[in-house]
This record gives C-alpha cells, sequence and structure tokens, in this order.
C-alpha cells in the first residue's frame, strides 16, 4: 500500500487463499471459544503479522485472544489488555462529539465549514459539516503530500492542525459529492469543535465519549511519543521491501502523533473500543434519528468487503450482512473494530504492523474473515471474481 496513514490500507487485490499455518493462541477462560476465530488469528500472524489481538464482549462475556508476539526482539507474548493507536476509529468518536453539538443546536449538518472556520480551505462556503463526516466535501488528503511518504521522515515532527490543512491544499482535489476518504476533513471538524466549544479535542473527547462510555484507558495525545501501559510493539514496513526478508519491518511504536490528532491519533484498548460501540449502538451517545444518519452510507471503492460509509462509521459486509463499525491504519497498527445493531455483541482487533505491499491481501483478508467467523458464524468469502481496493483505515 502506499504510504497515506490514516487514510487507506492499500489498493489490493484480496484473493481467498487457504488459511496458512496455525500459532499458538493465547485465550480467556469464561467465554467459550468462537468457532474458527482462532484459525484466523493464527492466519492473520502466518501471512506477516507480529502478533494480533482480538477481544470479543457479548451477552456470554467476554473473550480475548492472541496469536504471535508482542515484539519480533524479545519473542514476548501479545499483552491481553494491550494499549494500542486506534488510527481512524478516532473518526468515529469525533463524529459522535459533532453530531452531539448538531442536538445541542451549536452546528448543523448543512452548515458549510466556512461559517466557523473561514479562509482556512478553499470554496469553503460550498463545502457541509456533513460532507466532512463523510468524505464527500472534495477535500484532498494531506497525507498524500510527499511530506509523509515516509514515516520515518516526520515521525518526530510536531504539526499544527492548520499545517496539515495547508499541506492538503497545496494538492490536487478530488471531485466534490463523491466519496474520496480525506484526513483533511475530520483535521477542520476537530477544529470546529474547539471554535464551537471554547475547549481543546481532548477534553470534549474526554467529557463526551471516554468518560460515559467508561473509557478508562482511552486518551487524545497531542505530541508524547509513548504509549502509557501494556503494548505491543508497532512495525512498519518501508516503501519497497519485501515483508519476508528478516529484518524488514522496523519498529515504530515511538513516534509524534500530532499528525494524526483528530482524523487518526486516539490512543485506546480493545476493551474501551467495545465500550465505546456498545455506548454508541445502544443509543447513549447520539439519539436514534442521528444514529440512523451515521448508519446512511455513501458508496465507496471498498466494496463488497466494506462498501458504505456513513458518518463516521463504515460497513463491513459479511456474509450475513453488513455489520457497522470502523477500521484504521497507522504507522505500528492496524485495527478492526464492529458491532452488531443494538451494539450487544462486539469484536476489536488490533495487529501491531502497518503494512503497505501487494502482499498484505492475505494477512487483512484473515483479519475479516476472524470478524466473519464471530458475527457470521462461517468462514468469509470474498464473492467470486471480486476484488477489494482497500480497507478504511
Amino acid at each position: 500500500m502506499s504510504q497515506l496513514n490514516g487514510r487507506r490500507i492499500a489498493t489490493v487485490a484480496l484473493i481467498a487463499a487457504g488459511l496458512l499455518s496455525p500459532v499458538q493462541v493465547n485465550a480467556q477462560a469464561g467465554h467459550g471459544e468462537p468457532p474458527g476465530v482462532r484459525q484466523a488469528l493464527d492466519a492473520t500472524v502466518a501471512a506477516g503479522a507480529p502478533g494480533v489481538l482480538a477481544r470479543i464482549d457479548d451477552e456470554r462475556g467476554t473473550w480475548i485472544g492472541t496469536s504471535g508476539v508482542a515484539d519480533l526482539g524479545t519473542r514476548a507474548p501479545v499483552p491481553r489488555e494491550a494499549r494500542f493507536r486506534v488510527a481512524s476509529l478516532t473518526k468515529s468518536m469525533v463524529s459522535v462529539v459533532v453530531l452531539q453539538l448538531v442536538r445541542e443546536g451549536k452546528t448543523s449538518l448543512d452548515e458549510p465549514i466556512e461559517n466557523r472556520l473561514p479562509g482556512l480551505v478553499a470554496e469553503g462556503d460550498q463545502i457541509t459539516v456533513r460532507a466532512l463526516l463523510n468524505h464527500t466535501g472534495g477535500l484532498a488528503d494531506y497525507v498524500r503530500a510527499p511530506e509523509f511518504a515516509d514515516p520515518e521522515h516526520y515521525r518526530d515532527r510536531t504539526y499544527t492542525p492548520r499545517r496539515l490543512i495547508a499541506e492538503a491544499e497545496r494538492l490536487p482535489r478530488p471531485q466534490q459529492g463523491r466519496f474520496a476518504y480525506s484526513n483533511t476533513g475530520y483535521i477542520l471538524l476537530g477544529l470546529l469543535v474547539e471554535k464551537v466549544t471554547g475547549h481543546d479535542l481532548g477534553t470534549e473527547l474526554k467529557n463526551r465519549i471516554f468518560r460515559p462510555a467508561g473509557m478508562t484507558r482511552s486518551h487524545l495525545p497531542l505530541t508524547r511519543q509513548d504509549i502509557r501501559g501494556p503494548h505491543a510493539t508497532g512495525y512498519h514496513l518501508p516503501a519497497g521491501a519485501d515483508p519476508g526478508t528478516p529484518g524488514a519491518l522496523r519498529p515504530i511504536t515511538r513516534l509524534n502523533p500530532s499528525f494524526a490528532w483528530a482524523a487518526y491519533g486516539v490512543v485506546s484498548d480493545a476493551r474501551d473500543m467495545n465500550r465505546f460501540y456498545r455506548a454508541l449502538f445502544s443509543g447513549r451517545l447520539v439519539g436514534p434519528d442521528l444514529l440512523a444518519q451515521m448508519r446512511t452510507g455513501v458508496p465507496t471503492p471498498q466494496a463488497p468487503i466494506f462498501p458504505r460509509y456513513g458518518l463516521g462509521l463504515e460497513s463491513a459486509g459479511l456474509t450475513c450482512g453488513e455489520t457497522w463499525g470502523a477500521t484504521g491504519s497507522i504507522p505500528g497498527y492496524m485495527t478492526f473494530s464492529f458491532a452488531d445493531a443494538s451494539g450487544a455483541r462486539r469484536m476489536t482487533l488490533s495487529i501491531n504492523v502497518q503494512r503497505n505491499d501487494p502482499k498484505v491481501g492475505t494477512m487483512l483478508l484473515a483479519a475479516v474473515d476472524a470478524l466473519n467467523r464471530y458475527f457470521c458464524g462461517e468462514p468469509y468469502r470474498l464473492p467470486a471474481g471480486k476484488g477489494v481496493t482497500g480497507l478504511a483505515g
């Protein structure tokens, strides 16, 4: 995949290959092991992930499974309560804050962003809050700028939101009105939240999302480089490197996350992410009308696996129907988190690598297979003759 951090995990064709040789999985007692999920986690590691963590929360309790290792040097196991950079799952949370402000009458989905943030983007009077939320505003994505081609280049730099927007404004824009994933839109939404509330975004996330949902292990760092608490080492694959070559994956756990901020900067864990989607889909964070709009999606190039994107949520086209949640990609980690319609059944997966190579397709397919085996009770099968252009990041 091209280095489009927090945007789309790669343009790849996912081919339904046979699941690869198993690696030992660690599972938590107290919840029956979901059939086939162990096999799918093993396959994720066998396809090139250093390690993977899966957590399921439902009416039967909690099940935690890990496969592979947290660190390629020490071979330590993946911590069962590992924290990680959730990447674009951040967008779901920022979207909820914006929708709460809509409910409070402090902004509206049809308000042009120019009204609140004049002069930040060209033609801002034609770009609505809704269009920023569902990526139809026609904004370029700042991570396409040469500045962000190599995380080793920018990992220690501090970026302001306005600097990120300025980088995007130098790039060609996609067609307005059609889906074109843009982290730039969520940087604008973060600034909108701060403008409307008078508080920094991290404080609003804490007060409006983390505390109400019981997310005690989550925060939005600004420039802090480390991950507090237990975590797996995050890795990335440099452009052009062969993932099968020893030492090709490079550790990148420590980085300055200011480049991600409102678009994909939150640090959390699987327990908290499952708590978030439980609170959201059960109606505790937004009312039914706004939740329905969050799940009203526009078509994406990621069909059939991720066919629609709503307001900060994306759908997974599993074999038993669409399931809503989000996926994320940031140097060091890739994340999948989805729930059923009521939020009663939730599953989050964290993989401690971001790869951008054609061979990553088999690894991503194995992660989707884990979701499908839990939610649908059967293996995932890519429709005959279908390819996938990417996953949300």
